[in-house]
């Protein structure tokens, strides 16, 4: 939502050096962030979502969330990414940097889980209370090395989509 609102912002700024500015924060936001967390949560919602569904959307949610808001959540983001990707190039940072920004927000992200758990005694997403210790080490481990990887994906189509105006 972050990034689509600069991107706006972005748009309507008058001068080539505010734009600038701006492109790079909205670059950096969407290869980062938008790109790799936003294929992540499709990929991993709807994989488990198709195993038990119970473990991330459990049916009594239906009555408060109609199927509508849970595709909105966890479906429009795939092609809405995709088409960010194809229609606008972006600069990818530096790999060091990228995954540095990664790391943080996914340590936060973890340590806010984490916070809700110490502090009400429930697990945000039914399924992390099947886990022992090691297990949700191992799963947010795994977790992010698959950003990692839709990082290095997202750069990749990015790359291969918009060679030819790199060259120009």
């Amino acid at each position: 939502m972050t990034f689509f609102g600069l991107a706006a912002v972005n748009d309507l700024q008058p001068g080539e050096k505010a734009k600038s500015a701006l492109n790079r924060w909205k670059d950096l936001l969407f290869s980062v962030f938008a790109f790799p967390v936003g294929m992540f949560v499709v990929l991993l919602f709807w994989t488990i979502f198709a195993y038990d569904r119970e473990l991330v959307y459990p049916a009594t949610i239906d009555t408060f969330f109609p199927p509508w808001i849970n595709h909105a959540m966890h479906t429009i983001v795939l092609p809405v990414v995709l088409g960010e990707v194809l229609v606008q190039p972006h600069t990818y940072p530096q790999m060091k940097h990228a995954l540095a920004a990664l790391l943080v927000v996914g340590l936060a992200y973890l340590s806010w889980i984490v916070w809700v758990y110490l502090t009400v005694g429930i697990w945000v997403y039914p399924l992390l209370r099947h886990f022992s210790a090691a297990g949700l080490l191992g799963f947010f481990f795994f977790n992010m090395t698959v950003v990692t990887l839709l990082y290095l994906l997202g750069d990749w189509i990015n790359s291969h989509v918009w060679r030819k105006d790199k060259a120009k």
